[in-house]
């Protein structure tokens, strides 16, 4: 089902970005801003699975896209300091791409439904 494939992803990417926050020196309390936007993806794709009816889902995905573009910005600002590090961010940069463009069909859709109220 494509919101499980979405679920995984936003999971990967969480694990990614743990597992690469661990090289991140001297950003200070930019790593932690990364590592929240980077986690609240999953997070807010999971809470929108049991949302209050059609509108909250769509809301939640809305807010998963937003922390998605957060993270993208994080991703651009941040220096590899090695070659694994820097495939590590090529694959993160890759992976939050496939998801945001996945949460946009996703609402897109939902907002397509007759029962969508706007």
């Amino acid at each position: 089902m494509k919101q499980d494939k979405l679920a995984d992803y936003s999971l990967q990417l969480a694990q990614a970005s743990m597992a690469y926050a661990q090289h991140l020196r001297g950003y200070g309390a930019k790593k932690d801003q990364f590592l929240r936007a980077s986690s609240a993806v999953g997070a807010n794709i999971a809470e929108a699975k049991y949302g209050n009816g059609i509108a909250d889902f769509v809301n939640k995905l809305h807010i998963a896209l937003k922390e998605c573009n957060e993270t993208k910005f994080w991703l651009e600002l941040f220096t590899p300091e090695t070659e694994e590090q820097a495939e590590a961010l090529k694959k993160m940069k890759r992976l939050n791409g496939n998801i945001m463009r996945m949460l946009i069909q996703s609402i897109n859709t939902v907002k397509a439904r007759p029962d969508w109220k706007r």
